[in-house]
């Protein structure tokens, strides 16, 4: 199956990728920003988390229930 994107894609293909943080923060040069890592796995909200900022994402739950069954995660 085709995913909609070149990072769910890299996602279902290697259960080590981990996306960038897709946080948004307004520009403003007094606001601190998240410099955009690479997310972890959060079994808690089974989505991937931004270890700075704590952006979570939100792909779709169809998404992730084929994610965690080819990946083997809870």
């Amino acid at each position: 199956m085709k995913e909609e994107s070149i990072v769910r894609e890299n996602m279902m293909e290697d259960k080590y990728y981990a996306p960038y943080c897709g946080s948004v923060f307004p520009s403003h040069p007094n606001y601190k920003t998240c410099s955009s890592p690479r997310t972890r796995w959060n079994e808690e909200h089974s989505q991937v988390k931004c270890p700075e900022c704590g952006w979570v994402s939100e792909f779709p739950e169809d998404f992730i229930d084929r994610y965690k069954a080819k990946h083997d995660l809870k």
